[in-house]
């Protein structure tokens, strides 16, 4: 957990079907405050309660508010086989999707999106699964950068939730995440530039902000973790 979060008084835990109707409404009141319909894939409380039976796990953080933010670790449902399938992945590989994630707005920039990642990744490897995608919106800087900060690598570039493009992340539970050094440097915004990377067998494993205040993403081979072992 990053430590600025243990000074937080917030309590983690599990979320259960009781706890539906606050993970809906959190999710709709952190996309109105984005503000940006193609950032954030918009999910029905159908969905979340479709995971809930048995289609995933939701982690959650609490605090004396209520809810402050949840993630989910799914899988037998869709678009788990389409993410499975941009990273090369056989179906008898252990695998799931780190699904959509919100945070309360007026907890935004405290860390909270970053430690529910690493919530799921340990939730992952303690139910023996060790492989794991996820999507993000390349406007997204926000999570993208943070599924980085915590050993995810952008493996794929795809259109998907209706035509909307999306780079697919990926890491894998059970080895460790090497530091960067660095690669081919490229402004997130550079999609054409990008593909001829992925294209090419690069993967994208840091990212940084220029002193103009753009960021960028350094491309270079799969290093971190692989996705072709049995």
């Amino acid at each position: 957990m990053p430590k600025f979060l243990r000074a937080m008084s917030l309590f983690w835990r599990e979320l259960g079907p009781e706890d539906l109707t606050q993970i809906h409404s959190l999710h709709v009141t952190a996309a109105k405050a984005l503000g940006r319909a193609d950032l954030v894939r918009a999910d029905s409380e159908e969905f979340f309660a479709a995971i809930l039976a048995g289609n995933g796990r939701i982690c959650g953080v609490v605090d004396g508010q209520g809810l402050a933010g949840y993630g989910l670790l799914q899988w037998g449902r869709a678009p788990v086989g389409e993410i499975r399938t941009a990273l090369g992945l056989s179906d008898a590989m252990p695998f799931a999707l780190l699904g959509g994630a919100s945070v309360r707005p007026d907890l935004w920039g405290n860390g909270l999106h970053e430690g529910l990642i690493e919530r799921r990744v340990i939730l992952a490897r303690e139910i023996g699964v060790n492989r794991l995608g996820t999507t993000s919106a390349p406007g997204n800087t926000r999570s993208w950068t943070n599924l980085m900060n915590r050993g995810f690598e952008i493996r794929a570039l795809i259109e998907i939730y209706g035509g909307n493009l999306r780079y697919v992340l990926y890491r894998e539970t059970d080895k460790p995440t090497l530091p960067n050094s660095g690669g081919l440097w490229c402004p997130f915004g550079d999609i054409a530039t990008q593909r001829h990377f992925l294209r090419g067998g690069l993967s994208g494993s840091a990212w940084r902000v220029t002193a103009e205040g753009d960021y960028e993403i350094a491309w270079s081979r799969f290093r971190r973790n692989t996705v072709d072992s049995p």
